[in-house]
């Protein structure tokens, strides 16, 4: 995936932002949707995202933001 990654940013930067704001918006929305009919709270979503951050980072060994 980080090759991938890296092959797209370099042949076509514009591409790679469009996909990850497409990424961004989509998940943003579908947050704001979740907490809006009470399903989760938006501050339950950001826990339970740094749990899987900091499980993915023990894992991988790798050191995501």
């Amino acid at each position: 995936m980080k090759i991938m990654a890296e092959n797209l940013t370099r042949a076509r930067p514009s591409i790679f932002k469009d996909l990850l704001m497409s990424e961004v918006i989509q998940s943003e929305a579908l947050i704001n949707l979740l907490d809006r009919k009470g399903i989760i709270s938006k501050q339950e979503l950001l826990e339970k995202m740094k749990r899987v951050q900091e499980n993915y980072n023990a894992k991988s060994g790798a050191h995501l933001v």
